[in-house]
């Protein structure tokens, strides 16, 4: 009896095991689920290597197909070591305070069609961006500094990575500097463990057949196995296919890309069968995944006639409030959950052009919007405004909230403030160059000052006047934007102040280009002059690591690896985002809260962007599906892998 009984726990804890780690592997994964997303996919699977930062659309297929990572962050959002990955690391610090961490990791891991996984998978895509050839294709990267030899192999100075070892079929390591050539101090780093982060991507794939990873005793490089040093005219060709490829991606992760489909914005993603699991070894139950881009004015609709399933962070607050109706109804077999959105809405200047350059139009532009009307009518109860770069997700906010009432600028709505900011900025002429009295207002600047903007300038005998005017990028399709015209661009107070906001509709991708300067999504077009100063966007965070280094830099070199969207060069923001992680332990919150602190306040006086909204989320889900549920730092891409079909 107790045999059997023995026998019986073991049984026991065997089926739980499975359970917590996604099914043992007679567990088949079946049925499919339809997500709508409102965000348009960019169909760039190359992890952000191109751009500074990636659309989340794509970021959420990356997830889903492409998840063979060292480091990962969990439910909460916090970093940890994915075990399933790694059997083995360590972490090592020098005399100079240099820290290396040496990966060993598990044998048996597959890429999706059979490949094994070894070291050189996942030392080979660093050593690929960080190369002089990925700088020459174009690849964005402020990691060079932190690295030893990262610079001279940027520079192509010499072919391997003196920071990266190759250690054995198994085993590699990564090296961070104290203090890189620059001056600029990496070590300690408030959120270090990423540091130990790598991820597994396929060379035939990527680069082409023959390609491998060696080390010499000098440091990792990239070569073929003919001895043909890298060479971007070797592999761009074959980077770019693998980079926008829209089907047959050979990749690591919970299911594969089947197909992208571009005209009908549709994704569909079946079970990678070769997957290992997540960090807790879960694997998927839902066999077939598809991905479709929603239209604010029919995703309702939609949603009632089953054309979406799940309809993940729902933002608008008439779509929640319409969503919720519906299965309340009864007319969809549905359910939700409700949760802080780690991310808010706002919209963008591109600080170095036009009147956008002047920190005093930027605020008068704020109070000509009323902001808490805008969250209000935008979130209808499910969100509120925010007065800077954060959400209430986040624990520095709630731990902030006394004092940002104290110390942020609210920017109540206020056009009579508006109209001073605007005379401080030198916005007091007509555009015959006499003293304002009505129309746009136009203000005397210099040649330097009027750069790239000439086309919408006055020349005046000597004097360039430049118009009060937003030249602004606004994406179609988004109720966003459409509010933004009611309440700003053609809102009263907006022209009786004398400023102009023109709108210019144009697809997502197209809109990120013009942000970016360059043609970051393969549209065929010359994005590198400055045309438009303002946008509208959403911004979130996967994770719980709020980490801001680099998006104000000005440092040129930094600078001409695509950094700093906003083209706000103000040296204040700049070294608070930097002090805020580097040069801060792990464990010490104070001093990281702090400086965050100080960085939200001096990014609410420069105002690069304007705060829309911070929403509570709605995710709806079908019944189909149990065990279905998201959070701040979970979204649907980390959640559905945790969800159990169960059928009608």
């Amino acid at each position: 009896m107790k045999k059997y009984a023995r026998l019986l726990s073991l049984v026991l804890a065997v089926l739980m095991c499975c359970s917590l780690l996604g099914g043992c592997s007679g567990n088949k994964a079946k049925g499919q689920v339809i997500i709508g997303n409102s965000t348009e996919a960019n169909g760039d699977w190359a992890y952000g290597a191109f751009t500074s930062s990636i659309n989340a659309t794509d970021q959420d297929v990356i997830t889903l197909t492409d998840d063979t990572v060292t480091v990962t962050s969990n439910e909460s959002g916090d970093y940890v070591i994915n075990k399933t990955v790694v059997k083995n690391y360590e972490r090592s610090e020098d005399a100079d305070g240099n820290v290396t961490y040496t990966i060993e990791i598990n044998k048996g891991l597959k890429f999706n069609n059979g490949d094994p996984i070894n070291a050189v998978n996942f030392l080979a895509w660093p050593l690929f961006t960080l190369s002089a050839a990925g700088k020459e294709m174009g690849t964005t990267t402020a990691a060079y500094d932190q690295i030893p030899g990262g610079t001279e192999y940027r520079e192509g100075k010499v072919s391997y990575l003196a920071g990266y070892r190759l250690l054995g079929d198994y085993k590699f390591s990564m090296t961070t500097l104290k203090v890189g050539p620059s001056g600029t101090a990496y070590l300690p780093y408030y959120y270090e463990l990423a540091n130990a982060s790598a991820r597994a991507v396929n060379l035939d794939y990527w680069f082409g057949e023959g390609w491998t990873v060696k080390d010499d005793g000098e440091g990792a490089y990239l070569v073929k196995t003919d001895g043909t040093a890298l060479a971007a005219d070797l592999i761009k060709d074959k980077v770019t296919a693998a980079q926008y490829a829209t089907s047959d991606r050979v990749t690591a992760g919970p299911y594969n890309l089947v197909s992208f489909d571009k005209s009908a914005n549709q994704i569909t993603l079946e079970v990678n069968e070769n997957y290992a699991g997540d960090f807790n070894g879960r694997k998927p139950s839902i066999a077939k995944l598809i991905i479709v881009k929603t239209e604010d004015d029919t995703v309702i609709d939609t949603i009632a006639t089953g054309g979406i399933q799940i309809y993940s962070g729902i933002a608008d607050g008439n779509q929640v409030n319409a969503a919720i109706d519906l299965i309340d109804k009864g007319t969809i077999d549905s359910s939700y959950c409700q949760y802080d959105r780690a991310g808010f809405g706002y919209f963008q200047f591109a600080c170095d052009l036009g009147p956008a350059q002047y920190k005093e139009f930027r605020q008068a532009v704020a109070y000509l919007l009323d902001r808490n009307e805008f969250a209000k009518t935008f979130c209808e109860g499910w969100g509120g405004v925010v007065h800077g770069p954060y959400c209430t997700a986040f624990s520095m906010y709630k731990d902030s909230k006394d004092l940002l009432a104290q110390k942020l600028n609210t920017y109540d709505y206020n056009p009579t403030e508006a109209v001073k900011l605007l005379e401080q900025a030198g916005f007091v002429y007509n555009e015959d160059g006499t003293d304002y009295t009505s129309g746009i207002r136009y203000k005397k600047v210099t040649a330097e000052e009027a750069t790239n903007y000439e086309q919408f300038c006055k020349k005046v005998g000597n004097d360039i006047l430049m118009p009060a005017k937003l030249n602004w990028a606004s994406s179609e399709g988004n109720s966003v934007s459409d509010l933004l015209v009611t309440m700003l661009a053609n809102g009263s107070a907006t022209k009786e102040a004398g400023v102009e906001i023109t709108q210019n509709l144009m697809t997502f991708p197209e809109l990120l280009n013009y942000m970016y300067r360059q043609d970051a999504y393969g549209l065929g077009g010359d994005y590198s002059v400055p045309t438009y100063n303002m946008f509208n966007l959403a911004t979130g965070w996967s994770s719980g690591a709020y980490d801001f280094s680099y998006e104000f830099t000005t440092d040129p070199g930094y600078l001409e690896e695509g950094y700093n969207t906003t083209h706000l060069y103000d040296e204040e923001l700049d070294k608070l985002s930097m002090d805020m992680v580097y040069g801060v332990k792990p464990d010490d919150y104070a001093t990281y809260l702090k400086t965050w602190q100080d960085f939200v306040i001096r990014y609410n006086e420069m105002l690069p962007r304007v705060p829309l909204y911070a929403n509570i989320y709605v995710s709806i889900y079908p019944n189909t599906i149990k065990n279905y549920q998201e959070n701040s730092f979970w979204g649907y891409s980390r959640a559905i892998l945790y969800a159990d079909y169960i059928g009608d």
